[in-house]
């Protein structure tokens, strides 16, 4: 029975998703099919930077956070593969100290990171710092840059486990929702 489970492994691997898959999902800007396919497919490819910082940037697109430190892990082969790999786990960071802030009333001001242009970066230093009012359980950030724009963060409980809920608005219509945990 092993030995039958062993050829079907390999025969998988020998015939399915390559790193080829998951380029052409990128450059097609499927960015869900290139976070999937490359969380199927990474460990083939620890050595090769590109695809792995690829791989990040495709779940970064798509909010899937957590699924992008597998490859920020194995970005340490040059100096850029490191800082990409810096950039990927400050925002996990962030939205794990977030989360922590959010349900246990963990305190993050003291936290300093490097400022990424990732929303949920953004919206960390500013709850850091305050800088946001509070109506019951939602927290509304005003944008800096676009005076239209503004992110509303709340938790939601689904099943066992907390969510975070971003929602962006512009000129007070929804126009995308993230969700976090």
């Amino acid at each position: 029975m092993r030995a039958f489970l062993a050829v079907l492994m390999v025969a998988t691997f020998a015939f399915g998703i390559d790193k080829s898959d998951v380029y052409e999902a990128y450059k097609q800007e499927r960015y869900n099919d290139a976070c999937y396919l490359g969380a199927k497919t990474y460990l083939n490819y620890r050595d090769d930077n590109d695809f792995l910082t690829m791989f990040a940037d495709a779940c970064l697109k798509v909010d899937n956070i957590n699924r992008m430190a597998f490859p920020a892990m194995l970005l340490v082969r040059d100096k850029s593969a490191r800082s990409n790999s810096v950039y990927f786990l400050t925002i996990l960071y962030q939205k794990k100290l977030l989360y922590k802030s959010l349900i246990d009333g963990f305190d993050v001001s003291k936290y300093k990171f490097p400022t990424t242009n990732y929303i949920l970066s953004k919206i960390f230093v500013k709850y850091a710092k305050k800088e946001y009012k509070k109506f019951g359980d939602i927290y509304i950030f005003k944008d800096d840059l676009d005076k239209t724009k503004k992110y509303e963060m709340s938790l939601i409980k689904d099943k066992e486990v907390f969510k975070i809920v971003l929602k962006t608005y512009i000129n007070d219509t929804l126009e995308r929702t993230r969700i976090y945990w």
